[in-house]
């Protein structure tokens, strides 16, 4: 018997210490994460908030349990965009691309000494050979699977 509770916690733990892996990364081992690396963990914030609710309020799993489908989908859709990137399948968008004007010579400095920070297909960390772009989708290809075999397993309790 599945206990969706518990898979549910699981997955909220995971979501946490991913978040707390890449800002770690970031922030103590000061690896520059670019924008798109940015963006990537703006639904994993709505997951840990989502899977939140699906533990407390039963009455609405349904209808929360589709949007963190949702959320986990549009993860899998900008890190494989990410990765298109990283391997020259698809052109850096503007939200890769910094176009700061420097407006004194401090700032100026800061740019020249931040160039090589600047765009999304330079890879500046990779963990067990695989870029974190890489790693991301992976792993919500797994939640999503995890996701939607709790989805069959709420429907066969059901009927």
């Amino acid at each position: 018997m599945l206990n969706i509770k518990i898979l549910l916690k699981c997955l909220i733990v995971a979501q946490i210490l991913i978040l707390l892996i890449v800002y770690y990364i970031e922030h103590v081992m000061h690896i520059y994460a670019c924008s798109l690396c940015k963006y990537q963990r703006v639904p994993f914030f709505v997951n840990i908030i989502l899977l939140s609710f699906l533990i407390l309020d039963k009455a609405r799993f349904n209808r929360l349990f589709y949007i963190l489908l949702v959320s986990i989908i549009i993860n899998v859709g900008i890190s494989f965009y990410h990765i298109g990137i990283e391997y020259k399948f698809f052109t850096e968008s503007e939200a890769c691309i910094t176009k700061d004007t420097p407006e004194n010579t401090k700032d100026l400095l800061n740019v020249l000494i931040n160039q090589e920070k600047q765009g999304c297909s330079k890879v500046n960390f990779k963990l067990f050979n695989f870029s974190l772009s890489e790693l991301n989708f992976l792993i919500n290809v797994v939640f999503l699977v995890i996701c939607v075999h709790i989805i069959r397993y709420e429907k066969k309790q059901k009927n």
